[in-house]
């Protein structure tokens, strides 16, 4: 299974494997998120925007929906990585 780049925007450009979730990528990478609900989608301190390449993303759930304020975000702890994409950290209040 070949490595997919994830670009976190002020973080930088990482290779994972495919299916991690973001919140994986970040943690892995030391990278600033919370996740205050533990990766549970029930809270959106996990919360990324789409910069690029939304279809190297999994499709939203439906669990994620009550937190997403926009067609761009999406809940970093159940976005699994399935290509290239890029994100901005985007944490709910």
């Amino acid at each position: 299974m070949s490595r997919v780049c994830v670009t976190v925007e002020g973080y930088g450009r990482f290779e994972v494997d495919p299916g991690d979730t973001l919140l994986e990528v970040c943690e892995t990478h030391e990278i600033p998120i919370e996740a205050e609900c533990g990766g549970f989608a029930a809270c959106n301190s996990c919360r990324v925007r789409v910069i690029a390449h939304p279809e190297g993303l999994s499709e939203t759930v439906e669990e994620e929906l009550p937190f997403l304020d926009a067609h761009d975000q999406r809940l970093g702890c159940q976005a699994q990585v399935v290509g290239n994409v890029t994100v901005a950290l985007d944490p709910g209040i």
